[in-house]
């Protein structure tokens, strides 16, 4: 597994959290400014990355440690290195990512 640093990517960072979210069998959406950063290829700058998951945060701290971020405060983590910090925001977002994640939207739709 590739070493965190300073000089990884925001891709990098995103692909290493998604590959290790994974492997605990955590379901997790990129979402917020770091989506937007990788899909315009830097017109948009963020410093975090933005993960939808039902997930309990334990769980999500066990994920992201293996990579050597640590909880902040709440679902916010840090890397002593890596100056993208991790989110895994709560509220209308997990509403929509449960929606996507299912095929359905909020109103129970088929999407």
């Amino acid at each position: 597994m590739k070493v965190i640093s300073e000089s990884t990517t925001i891709e990098e960072v995103a692909a290493l959290v998604s590959e290790s979210l994974s492997r605990a069998g955590i379901t997790a959406v990129l979402s917020g400014g770091g989506a937007v950063q990788i899909y315009s290829n830097g017109l948009y700058m963020s410093r975090d990355l933005d993960f939808v998951s039902p997930a309990p945060v334990k769980e999500i701290a066990r994920a992201v440690r293996a990579l050597g971020f640590e909880p902040a405060s709440g679902r916010h983590f840090v890397h002593p290195t890596c100056h993208f910090t991790l989110e895994f925001p709560l509220g209308r977002w997990l509403l929509a990512a449960q929606s996507f994640m299912s095929g359905r939207d909020e109103a129970g739709r088929t999407v």
